[in-house]
């Protein structure tokens, strides 16, 4: 409700004023900002409106401000001051906590967690609401890790250990969740969400067979997206005619037919038929509440087929909608193509103006943008601006690092990814971002290798670090020891730059006809793949003018 006020206003462009002394004079400041909708003034004035007062409901407030308005250095020194006028409070140590695994700061995010649970105030929450809410606010992995090394505990209850189960699926170490979930299994056999989670984890690590098998043997009525539970695990296992008898079933039933009819479009694409995908989604295009996503996926797929003025009357009628940031991204990024760069930047302003607790994911997708446009300086002067107003702020640091890669400035990019990950040393998103790039240009392969181990020792069943190890791997001459690990990652994903690696490795070792397989698997459902076209002329010399 705080930040509610902070609407887009050219006044705020160049950064809070300096923050006056005194609690009264401090709190008239802050309020000014938030009128002036001057987010990060309206946080730093709180914060010194905190540190002078003695008040802990002032702390609380500065802080509960400054995560609203994602100023995080803020945010931590007021989850400081709360903790002091308050040590033995549950809400700051949670609120401390939350601040510190935003920032992923694990060293302040544990003593934080760990003060809440000697505070007693662990024993009144649902560890599934809790879980769940957490997962919400933070980054997966840290979340998982935490709650894992603080809350488990020696004796824990089966809600526990189902959330731990939960949150390790969803940080994509799929032991921890199958172990967890086991053992919430034995404390309370009737947990079928527990099972359900075993099973698909299982099928992650390749165990299809017995995946699909258990999912045939559970009894209990399943419900949402777990419905579709033994289609799922039959397209993993890539049976996939037996998943499509399975979908048509579903979509019998008017409860799951939406769902089921996705994952049709989804085989479709697979296979590259178009013309079936769009006659599946004609129909939910006129379904109540699934038409905007029809929308969106049917613009996608003419994107994807070359007609990119059908898929920009698509992305414009969702400007307005639910999926209204990822419509106006694409429709941005086609506009860009066509030189409409002022156009397309309004378009992400403008949302940015109507939703200000999204300026840090539109600036980065504007700085993307215009990095992939070209345009590398309006790009890094859109990073300093919006740096300007989130200091220190870990999503701006890591997109840095991205576009000047984007825009060929490697070594600065390096230098980059090396400054964010001394600052958070246990993130393994960085790790993995530093070792592909490493390994990419050719550079410290020995150290990229031990960067992306660390990153896949957290998570283990992450096709993208999947996919870096393996390239690691390639680039270092081990082919056949790159082999199964991009395999996995391209099983588990799909995704056109894991499948350029794949078939580059299976090129190499002799395999062209796999190569060719898997190419062209990935191409069927993103035709306009560039990196993925470029790999296949590099190495076959086919449509080596049109990739150019």
């Amino acid at each position: 409700m705080l930040v509610a006020g902070c609407t887009s206003n050219p006044a705020s462009d160049a950064g809070p004023a300096s923050a006056p002394k005194g609690e009264s004079e401090a709190m008239m400041a802050a309020e000014n900002a938030l009128r002036q909708g001057d987010c990060r003034g309206a946080a730093e004035n709180f914060l010194a409106a905190a540190l002078a007062s003695s008040d802990p409901g002032v702390a609380a407030r500065a802080t509960q401000l400054a995560v609203g308005c994602e100023q995080l250095v803020s945010a931590r020194a007021a989850a400081q001051r709360w903790l002091q006028l308050e040590p033995f409070s549950g809400d700051a140590s949670l609120t401390a906590a939350l601040v510190a695994l935003k920032r992923y700061d694990l060293v302040d995010a544990r003593k934080a967690l760990t003060s809440w649970r000697d505070s007693g105030s662990a024993g009144s929450q649902d560890p599934l609401r809790f879980a769940e809410l957490l997962a919400q606010e933070t980054e997966a992995t840290a979340v998982y890790r935490v709650f894992r090394e603080v809350l488990v505990g020696d004796d824990p209850t089966a809600d526990v250990l189902l959330a731990e189960a939960r949150l390790a699926l969803a940080a994509q170490n799929m032991s921890v969740a199958r172990e967890a979930a086991s053992r919430a299994l034995k404390l309370d056999s009737d947990l079928t969400e527990a099972r359900i989670i075993e099973l698909r984890a299982q099928s992650v690590q390749g165990e299809h067979e017995a995946a699909i098998a258990g999912a045939r043997a559970l009894d209990d009525p399943l419900t949402d997206e777990d419905v579709f539970l033994l289609a799922d695990l039959l397209t993993a296992a890539d049976r996939n005619g037996d998943a499509r008898r399975e979908l048509e079933k579903l979509s019998a039933a008017p409860a799951t037919r939406v769902g089921a009819e996705r994952r049709l479009i989804s085989h479709d694409l697979q296979e590259g038929d178009f013309d079936a995908a769009e006659k599946r989604l004609a129909p939910l295009l006129g379904e109540r509440g699934t038409a905007a996503l029809a929308i969106l996926i049917g613009a996608q797929m003419a994107e994807q087929r070359g007609d990119e003025t059908r898929a920009m009357q698509g992305y414009r009628l969702l400007i307005d909608s639910a999926l209204a940031l990822t419509a106006r991204g694409a429709a941005a990024r086609l506009l860009m193509k066509h030189g409409e760069t002022k156009v397309a930047l309004g378009l992400l302003d403008d949302y940015a103006a109507q939703n200000p607790e999204s300026r840090v994911e539109v600036g980065n997708t504007k700085a993307q943008l215009l990095a992939q446009s070209g345009d590398l300086p309006a790009a890094l002067k859109t990073l300093d601006d919006l740096e300007a107003q989130y200091p220190a702020h870990p999503d701006i640091e890591y997109q840095r690092a991205t576009v000047l890669e984007t825009g060929g400035r490697t070594r600065e990019a390096l230098a980059q990814f090396e400054r964010a990950l001394k600052a958070r040393p246990e993130d393994p998103q960085l790790s993995n971002a530093l070792g592909f790039t490493l390994a990419d240009h050719g550079q410290k392969l020995e150290r990229a290798e031990a960067l992306v181990r660390h990153a896949i020792g957290i998570s283990p069943d992450n096709p993208a670090i999947q996919d870096t190890l393996g390239w690691v791997l390639f680039r270092r001459g081990k082919v056949q020891e790159s082999l199964p690990i991009l395999q996995r990652a391209w099983r588990n994903s799909g995704d056109g730059e894991i499948a350029a690696h794949y078939g580059e490795a299976l090129w190499k070792s002799g395999d062209e006809g796999q190569a060719r397989y898997v190419w062209q698997q990935a191409l069927n459902t993103n035709p306009s793949h560039e990196g993925l076209k470029a790999t296949l002329a590099r190495l076959t010399g086919e449509g080596r003018q049109a990739s150019k």
